[in-house]
């Protein structure tokens, strides 16, 4: 049997070596970091599209409903500016009566102020069971007052009679408005003037005469003695005279 020689069987090696090591795996030569691994990463890296700075701020929202809620709490809460000061009295709970009334330490009684009380608004308006009579006056005084029932008026001063329609008058004396004779002031309504009724129709005519020494009075011509009240308003100062519908 013939034996290959040592340096063929050492050549045969070295080529098988080198043949081996030219053919070596693909895989080793690939990037060994996985597709999946990049895409997760771009997945976690935020694009200019989802930056949070550009998300809206839910919680805008609430602060602004809340601000409106606040907003409309105030409005409702808010005493309507359009109200008739001169409703500010509830009439059921007012004292209707036919006979005389007067406030506490009349005729004496009243305070005048630095600037004294003068007439500038008469108005009357209906409501549900009465009419009601305003006098109203600038200054800062507190009249005093009595009403009551009188078969006959006369002039102030000169007691001359003094004609006002109707059948029966409900007179309202009022001591404290006063001014100067020299210095009248220029918004107060004439005197010994009849004035008309605005609506209503418990009442046919209003007259007014004074003030004369410091007192006033005002004439209410009615076609019957009706149940009254007369209560003293502030802020302005009004005289008010609620008379009774028919029941």
């Amino acid at each position: 049997m013939r034996h290959p020689h040592p340096s063929q069987i050492t050549a045969l090696g070295a080529a098988t070596l080198l043949l081996l090591s030219s053919c070596g795996s693909p895989e080793g030569t690939q990037d060994p970091a996985p597709a999946e691994d990049t895409q997760q990463v771009d997945q976690s890296t935020p694009s200019p599209e989802s930056d949070p700075s550009d998300q809206p701020d839910e919680t805008d929202e609430p602060e602004a409903s809340e601000e409106s809620e606040q907003a409309e709490e105030s409005e409702t809460s808010a005493p309507a500016e359009d109200q008739e000061p001169d409703q500010s009295e509830d009439a059921a709970s007012l004292d209707f009566r036919t006979d005389a009334q007067e406030s506490e330490g009349f005729p004496a009684e009243f305070t005048r102020g630095e600037d004294p009380n003068h007439l500038i608004d008469v108005r009357s308006g209906v409501h549900e069971g009465y009419d009601r009579v305003v006098f109203e006056y600038a200054g800062d005084g507190v009249p005093s007052w009595r009403g009551e029932y009188t078969d006959s008026a006369a002039e102030l001063g000169r007691g001359e009679p003094i004609e006002v329609a109707g059948d029966h008058i409900l007179e309202i004396n009022v001591n404290g408005p006063s001014w100067a004779p020299e210095d009248p002031p220029e918004d107060e309504l004439p005197s010994q003037e009849y004035y008309e009724r605005d609506t209503g129709g418990a009442f046919e005519e209003i007259f007014i005469q004074g003030p004369f020494e410091a007192h006033s009075q005002y004439l209410i011509g009615l076609d019957q003695e009706r149940p009254f009240q007369v209560q003293l308003l502030e802020d302005p100062t009004r005289l008010v005279v609620d008379i009774a519908h028919d029941e």
